[in-house]
């Protein structure tokens, strides 16, 4: 017999769209996702032709393009338009990290790169 505990911290819950069969781990991503790509809500930007799905997108797009929030690279000429993309930047250009692929001796400069790699070039 199992203990119950134990099934409790196996049992990952996933949660499917049923438009387009993309998986996600929470309730409030698959909710986003729906919201944004099937029921094609819009925050439209009053100062240019831009429409994002998201409001948090909206935002983010007119704090970069129009009124001038830059993240700036303390190590080069770089600007990112929001704080993850500047560490990311910093992370693959100045301390050298890389994600290896455990197929081949591809190696990515950011976990996005690697995934791709992986689904194109081994059906991971």
């Amino acid at each position: 017999s199992h203990d119950n505990g134990e099934l409790a911290t196996l049992d990952c819950q996933t949660y499917s769209c049923q438009d387009c069969d993309i998986v996600f781990q929470s309730k409030p991503g698959l909710y986003n996702h729906i919201k944004s790509k099937h029921k094609v809500i819009r925050y439209p930007c009053l100062q240019c032709d831009y429409q994002a799905t998201q409001q948090h997108h909206l935002k983010r797009h007119q704090q970069s393009k129009h009124e001038g929030v830059k993240y700036a690279c303390n190590q080069c000429d770089y600007q990112a338009w929001d704080r993850s993309k500047l560490r990311t930047h910093q992370q693959s250009k100045h301390e050298g990290i890389r994600y290896s692929c455990n197929e081949c001796e591809y190696e990515a400069t950011e976990q996005r790169y690697l995934s791709k790699h992986q689904k194109t070039k081994h059906n991971v």
